[in-house]
């Protein structure tokens, strides 16, 4: 076919070429291909499954299906296209759940993996059955006729109850109309939220529901009523006089309805459903990770906010309160301003460091090539690794016209493997990222956050690129669960968080001055100073959703269940009328029963990180180990083993404790 969207999987996109009806097209096709292979597969493997005929088999079919909607999502934000594009994920996110939940299947490969055959495969190919298995036990493919059909009520009664908890977690925003008030806020920050209020065609300065904009003003207003209102303002959203419509409710019964489909399953409860797609283990190893946390975190946080009070006693401001937290831990101190960081970091430059850093650690060759793109900012590299070619990586990095939102993401657009013909397939990742745009005549350029999303996403594009697994779905970053996927991206931040990495990287400004080692120790030194409070909120939090899914009809309140999570990790009790898990969007975008996964990453990251740091940030050998014990296996061996092994002892919090001050 002439469809740029249909081509062997060794050809790189004509994305150029793309019109809207190759769109629907491809993805008419495509669904169609996979249902009718899958039928054949079905038939023809009745009397004995095989690893080629079956796995395989149906593993090219997913691919294919895959392959046309990543390429698709290149062209999200293209005007006209969103609709044709968002229909193409759900035609695909739905074939998917179908195929997962296809009850001639699943029997196909339970039989493989309990047959002779199927237990004298490899550890990598029995890991991937075990991987399917695990994926029909969640779409219910072998539950009975009416219990299928109670899971299809579920699935939309959980589906109605998120949307009534997002529905109602909108803010208006807090409008000052006194200038007054802005005592203390950084010109910069004025204007924003003036701008703000312009937009909303009224007078003064808005601030909306903006996370960084609510921890500047809190951070910065000397007013302290401003700073109360705020505070009352942002945690009592999804508040309601009205039981039926407060969050509480929602959430109780997004809660209980999760429950039911985790028992109708076959499993415990929510949390132990969801762990079946994540890295870290059962409920009870990461229920002993959050709790042995807490006792690090406790002392250092109830030591925190000791000074904190002390600080507020100096100032005659009485009794520290929430919404003093912020501004007291901002304290006065000379402040390099962050344009001075950026104007280090051209994005030429940066690009030029992700290359050196493949370079050495995993002997990786990105060569800049001229291939078909979906705009001209996006780069194009050709990626070889010893003189054999080995994938495509594209960098889409810079925001721009076309491009949907703020996109920071990776996606496989074909995934590394060898298919049951024996033929190669090269690996094809993209990389978005959301850097500002440049004026016409300059170059983009990245502050530290913009550093830590690019060197994020670029580990995980090194993770497809690198992955050798039998199959197109072990070969995607996905079956590593959030927690995997989140220790991959944190694991490549901890080399921006090096001062003498980031000055071996730093461009000269334009007057010949460079980066000294002193001064990129005080920028990450004023980046990192929330951290110790951000962990206790955070960690708070994640032993609060592993509590509630876990042990929903127990009786505790919501309330109770929150306040012994604070107090297990020394954070700050709860004020009156604070209801913080009303507005925890979380609960509906995927971290439910999830939340540590954020925590379990960073942990392991630091720990990770402790080898380079030892034998060096651009060892070979050390890149070389975590290529062999994390990157190669993927998801066909469990993540913890890898991590053991790249270590060659158990993991430890103690680079991690050390980095925030809490030993």
């Amino acid at each position: 076919m002439d469809n740029p969207l249909l081509q062997g999987g060794n050809i790189p996109v004509d994305y150029p070429s793309i019109t809207r009806e190759h769109i629907l097209e491809a993805v008419e096709h495509v669904i169609l291909a996979h249902e009718q292979g899958i039928a054949r597969i079905i038939e023809h493997q009745q009397a004995r499954p095989t690893w080629d005929d079956l796995v395989l088999a149906v593993d090219e079919l997913d691919a294919q299906l895959w392959a046309v909607c990543y390429a698709v999502y290149t062209l999200m934000g293209k005007k006209g296209w969103d609709k044709a594009i968002f229909d193409c994920h759900g035609k695909v996110s739905a074939r998917n759940v179908q195929r997962f939940g296809d009850s001639r299947l699943q029997p196909l490969y339970a039989r493989l993996a309990s047959s002779v055959d199927g237990v004298s495969l490899d550890a990598s190919k029995r890991a991937t059955l075990r991987w399917h298995l695990d994926m029909f036990v969640t779409a219910g493919a072998a539950l009975a006729a009416t219990d299928k059909a109670r899971l299809v009520e579920l699935e939309a009664q959980i589906a109605a109850a998120c949307r009534s908890f997002a529905d109602n977690i909108t803010w208006p925003g807090l409008l000052i109309t006194s200038e007054a008030e802005l005592d203390g806020l950084p010109q910069t920050l004025r204007d924003q939220l003036a701008a703000r209020a312009d937009k909303a065609g009224v007078q003064g300065w808005m601030i909306g529901h903006d996370k960084a904009i609510i921890e500047a003003v809190l951070q910065h207003a000397h007013d302290r009523s401003l700073r109360k209102d705020l505070y009352h303002e942002i945690h009592t959203i999804g508040v309601s006089e009205d039981v039926a419509q407060d969050n509480a409710t929602h959430l109780l019964r997004l809660v209980e309805l999760r429950d039911e489909r985790a028992r109708l399953l076959g499993l415990a409860n929510h949390s132990e459903l969801t762990l079946l797609e994540k890295s870290a283990g059962s409920v009870i190893q990461v229920r002993v990770f959050l709790q042995c946390l807490a006792e690090a975190v406790a002392p250092a946080m109830l030591q925190w906010r000791s000074h904190l009070e002390q600080q507020a006693a100096a100032q005659g401001m009485g009794a520290v309160r929430p919404w003093d937290v912020s501004y007291l831990n901002s304290k006065p101190q000379a402040r390099l301003p962050s344009e001075g960081f950026s104007q280090h970091f051209p994005l030429s430059a940066v690009v030029a460091a992700l290359s050196d850093l493949a370079q050495h650690l995993f002997a990786l060759d990105l060569r800049l090539t001229q291939l078909p793109t979906w705009h001209g900012s996006v780069q194009a590299f050709e990626v070889w690794q010893d003189h054999a070619l080995v994938g495509y990586f594209y960098l889409d990095a810079v925001q721009h016209e076309g491009k949907y939102g703020a996109s920071v993401a990776t996606d496989p657009l074909r995934t590394r493997r060898i298919n049951a013909e024996g033929i190669f397939q090269p690996a094809v990742v993209v990389v978005y990222s959301d850097i500002p745009a440049a004026l016409a005549g300059a170059e983009p350029l990245l502050d530290h956050l913009s550093l830590r999303k690019l060197y994020h996403e670029f580990g995980l594009a090194l993770y497809q690129l690198l992955v050798r697994t039998p199959t197109h779905f072990m070969s995607m970053v996905t079956p590593l669960g959030t927690d995997g996927i989140a220790l991959i991206g944190r694991l490549f931040e901890r080399w921006v968080w090096s001062a003498p990495y980031l000055t071996s990287i730093a461009a000269a400004q334009a007057d010949g001055s460079e980066l000294s080692k002193a001064q990129a120790e005080t920028f990450l030194s004023q980046f990192k100073q929330q951290g110790i409070e951000t962990i206790g909120l955070d960690l708070s939090m994640a032993l609060f959703d592993l509590d509630l899914h876990s042990a929903p009809r127990d009786g505790t309140s919501l309330a109770r269940r929150l306040a012994e999570a604070r107090e297990l990790c020394g954070y700050w009790p709860l004020e009156d009328f604070e209801r913080p898990a009303h507005a925890f969007d979380r609960w509906v975008k995927g971290d439910d029963a999830g939340f540590y996964a954020y925590l379990w990453a960073d942990v392991h990251a630091f720990d990770l990180f402790t080898r380079f740091e030892a034998h060096g940030l651009l060892d070979r050998e050390t890149g070389r180990a975590l290529q062999e014990t994390l990157f190669e296996p993927g998801a066909s061996q469990p993540l913890r083993d890898g991590i053991e092994a790249f270590l060659g002892r158990l993991p430890s919090h103690a680079a991690y404790a050390r980095w925030y001050g809490l030993t």
